[in-house]
């Protein structure tokens, strides 16, 4: 098992005269259910990217969609999954359980990705709806079955949500990737029924692991906790940092949302992607930020608990809206040539790298204090809260991205820097003690 890290405050760790990093290493391995889990998203996330990575480009070729209005509709997709993510976690909570909403939640999810295998508007429509419903209960559902695994002092939460973060991003590369290859061999119907396949043998993993899906005991290495409760911050200070929290999630979303949309069509139209006599597939752009993430997540756990210490998590997540800023600011010199001629393929590879350091820095740190913050009982309402946050942020990206369209390249991307510049002001004057558990 690879080395894990903790986030215990400075004093937590000192009184048992280790320091951070040595007290890491020393932690127990992730809980077994946790491998089950694992499993489940990585393949809920190879489908939920082969239809990121080929909706827009879909709607249009298949379905005659004009681009603004299959913008649009990519955008409201996305953001009625995660709408549907609150009323799922009042479900998850309160009538199914956390275990068997996630099972149905697959289910609806393969039946879904099958149904797109057919090319009539009947079809798509049905299919969409079951893709709502079943991301509505999934986002939720999975991360209270994980709240289940680890007590809120445990310090193995947040290395969970690293780790968790990666495969999340593993299996989004590989139904990128698969996409693509999928498309140009098969056709635009061969992913998504290999998509639905993916998401049964996830279902089917959940059924073998159901035993190793135990509540939590409470977290206890050497006889200690691993978090003060001198420290814990009042309720106020809490809901501030929650709205903190959700106003980076956001803004984070507005610009990320351009990845499966507008920086798509960027690829598709304005970028020279001739490699070696080899055309690369505009689909693979939408999969390069997973792969990015496979790349930097093991440099993000290795240094995460040494720069938790020197910055706090406030800060660390401000400036992962700082480089979401610098992602879109990457790409002005190159639209100002786009208007004459295609270019390189390097502007985007670059705005795509900052994009996902601020996806790692906002995505994972920001979730495991949600869970922390969470009431056991309301793990499931809280985690939608969050992820409405998203919806809002994906349905902005749509709305944005076809009006980037109509406007001159050069506003779009100024209107896309300044959103998260306007989030780094307001999480970075947080206060410190509250944000860096």
């Amino acid at each position: 098992m690879p080395v894990v890290f903790q986030s215990l405050p400075t004093e937590s760790v000192s009184s048992q005269s280790h320091s951070p990093t040595a007290f890491a290493r020393h932690l127990p391995p992730h809980p077994t259910g946790f491998y089950f889990v694992c499993l489940a998203v990585f393949g809920e996330r190879w489908a939920a990217y082969t239809l990121a990575s080929s909706v827009v480009l879909l709607l249009c070729e298949r379905y005659g969609y004009a681009r603004p209005d299959a913008l649009r509709l990519a955008g409201i997709l996305s953001a009625a999954s995660y709408l549907g993510a609150m009323p799922g976690g009042f479900t998850s909570d309160r009538l199914l359980g956390h275990r068997r909403a996630l099972g149905a939640s697959l289910l609806l999810l393969a039946v879904g990705y099958a149904a797109l295998t057919q090319p009539s508007l009947v079809a798509l429509w049905f299919a969409l709806g079951l893709l709502i419903l079943g991301n509505g209960l999934f986002k939720p559902s999975i991360h209270a079955l994980l709240s289940q695994l680890y007590g809120p002092d445990d310090p193995r939460l947040d290395a969970s949500q690293v780790w968790f973060h990666l495969v999340i991003n593993l299996g989004a590369a590989f139904g990128a990737i698969a996409t693509g290859l999928a498309t140009l061999v098969w056709g635009r119907s061969a992913p998504f029924f290999i998509a639905a396949v993916v998401v049964l043998i996830g279902r089917i993993g959940l059924s073998i692991g159901h035993l190793h899906f135990r509540p939590r005991l409470p977290f206890e290495h050497n006889g200690t906790t691993g978090t003060s409760q001198a420290l814990k911050p009042s309720t106020t200070q809490q809901i501030k940092t929650v709205g903190a929290l959700t106003l980076a999630m956001l803004l984070f979303n507005i610009c990320y949302g351009q990845v499966e949309g507008s920086l798509l069509l960027w690829a598709q139209d304005k970028t020279d992607r001739f490699l070696l006599g080899f055309e690369v597939p505009a689909a693979w752009f939408v999969g390069l930020p997973p792969v990015l993430v496979l790349v930097l997540a093991p440099i993000q756990l290795s240094l995460l608990p040494r720069l938790q210490q020197r910055l706090g998590t406030q800060r660390l997540i401000a400036l992962g809206l700082v480089a979401t800023a610098l992602a879109f600011v990457a790409l002005m010199p190159a639209a100002l040539g786009t208007q004459t001629h295609r270019v390189g393929m390097s502007w985007l590879i670059v705005c795509l790298t900052l994009l996902v350091v601020g996806e790692l820095l906002i995505g994972p740190l920001g979730l495991a204090l949600i869970l922390r913050m969470a009431p056991a009982r309301l793990v499931g309402v809280v985690v939608g809260g969050w992820y409405v946050s998203g919806a809002l942020g994906y349905w902005l990206a749509g709305e944005i991205g076809a009006l980037w369209i109509k406007w001159s390249p050069m506003g779009g991307l100024a209107l896309l820097a300044l959103f998260p510049l306007v989030g780094t002001v307001v999480v970075w004057q947080r206060p410190q003690r509250v944000m860096a558990k």
